[in-house]
């Protein structure tokens, strides 16, 4: 939100005027920002534009609660807690008001604004223990009891401490809500949310690989160099596996010995966005190459055969 650095000189937002807030057509208002260019960082999607045009008509009272949530010296629970739902559409869940808040301190929350979905993260992650205890010793009441925005501070203070626990400590926050969303999707989306898969141990290969399994040691051990920071699973059903690549976006990989293989298996190439192989002996001109990414590890690193 640089060009609303209203933390840093919350002065800013009495300048504010309806037209900063919500202007269609227009390219820099808030609420631009809010819902569309912040989008990769965490996505909250109004049903129409009734919460922009009431926050403009009520612009006074949503000038108030921007200077809560940029307050350095209020908690997540203070702000999330404070009146959103003096603005029709702005109460419930508060989404919107999470997201404020997330695109301000960064460093401090986690861009999942549904408070189910974080709870089905924590209880996924086996921490309904942890988030009674932490209940406790924060706010001195049992979880079903806080309000909101006290749910929301121990939800995020424990999702955070998480992350700090696992391979994605040093990525950036919506890599790990991603992550999350990926491996444990919420119920709504699928039933019965895929688990995590354990990675693979260091191997070391003197010769090519001489079938499909040898293509996925060779990717366990330098998914780095092609291209895929963070593994997120790796399973035997169509699509082999799940990475978020150097962009932060997550891709459904399949491995083949041969791209031409691809065909064999008779896989849907929409269900799936990256081929990695050892050799690219497809046609310059095969129609697959539109549909997906081929990656040949024999181009990309080279072989020694002996």
């Amino acid at each position: 939100m640089d060009k609303y650095p209203l933390r840093e000189n919350p002065d800013l937002i009495n300048k504010l005027t309806p037209q900063d807030l919500y202007k269609p057509g227009g390219s820099n208002y808030f609420f631009l920002y809010l819902e569309h260019k912040t989008k990769a960082l965490g996505a909250v999607a109004a049903p129409s534009d009734r919460p922009w045009r009431n926050a403009q008509e009520d612009i006074e009272k949503f000038k108030d609660l921007l200077r809560i949530s940029v307050d350095e010296s209020k908690s997540l629970a203070e702000k999330i807690d404070s009146p959103w739902e003096d603005i029709s559409f702005w109460g419930g869940d508060k989404h919107f008001a999470k997201k404020i808040i997330f695109c301000y301190f960064p460093e401090k929350t986690i861009p999942i604004f549904n408070t189910n979905h974080m709870e089905h993260f924590v209880d996924e992650l086996g921490l309904n223990e942890e988030r009674e205890k932490m209940s406790i010793r924060m706010f001195s009441r049992q979880y079903d009891d806080l309000t909101l925005g006290q749910k929301y501070e121990v939800l995020t203070e424990i999702l955070l401490r998480a992350k700090d626990r696992t391979v994605l400590k040093n990525a950036n926050i919506s890599i790990f809500m991603k992550a999350l969303y990926q491996i444990f999707t919420p119920p709504s989306s699928i039933s019965t949310p895929t688990k995590v898969v354990e990675p693979l141990s260091a191997i070391k290969m003197l010769f090519s690989p001489v079938n499909e399994m040898g293509v996925v040691a060779l990717f366990s051990m330098y998914h780095l160099e092609l291209g895929f920071p963070y593994l997120l699973k790796i399973q035997s059903g169509f699509p082999d596996a799940t990475a978020i690549d150097s962009k932060g976006n997550i891709k459904e990989i399949e491995f083949e010995l041969f791209s031409s293989n691809f065909y064999g298996h008779k896989h849907d190439p929409d269900k799936c966005d990256v081929i990695v192989c050892w050799e690219d002996n497809l046609d310059e001109d095969d129609d697959l190459r539109s549909k997906v990414k081929i990656i040949a590890i024999k181009d990309k690193l080279g072989s020694k055969e002996e």
